[in-house]
């Protein structure tokens, strides 16, 4: 009797392998679905502070007003109580380039992508750079003043 109980389990692993196969390519989870579990995961970080996005060259064509030639530049400023974080991204074909300052006192910048999360060398003006970032939602990580702050997600 014992065998036929571990038969049975076999084969019921084999057809819901067979089953997972099948909805994976008749109706694969959508990226969406991975990056809201993804941000959900990090809920668990609710002790870091949130940098708001406070202003969006995308949004706020004001502030760029006065500024001649083709703009491929987007500018972002993010703020915290104690933080002010200002990010240049500069569009490469489907990736992006990274030219950040933070005011403070930073001892770590990561940048967070779907392709994951990549640290940034800061020198002491708090100025870093990445390079060769999807194009798509990210947002960063700075541990400045001893406090662990986080921006909001930012399509780019």
């Amino acid at each position: 009797m014992m065998n036929e109980t571990s038969d049975i389990e076999q084969s019921n692993q084999a057809l819901f392998a067979r089953l997972a196969r099948v909805a994976d390519e008749i109706d694969p989870v959508p990226r969406l679905a991975y990056e809201l579990g993804h941000a959900a995961f990090e809920l668990r970080r609710l002790d870091s502070e949130l940098a708001e996005l406070v202003r969006d060259s995308a949004v706020d064509t004001e502030s760029l007003a006065g500024v001649r030639g083709e703009l491929n530049v987007r500018l972002l400023s993010f703020e915290a109580a104690d933080l002010d974080i200002d990010l240049q991204v500069v569009p490469q074909a489907a990736r992006r380039s990274v030219l950040g300052q933070v005011v403070g006192t930073v001892t770590d910048v990561r940048m967070e992508t779907a392709e994951g999360i990549v640290a940034a060398a800061v020198d002491p003006h708090g100025r870093f750079q990445v390079d060769d970032i999807a194009a798509g939602r990210m947002r960063l990580h700075v541990t400045a003043d001893g406090a662990v702050y986080v921006t909001s997600w930012v399509t780019v």
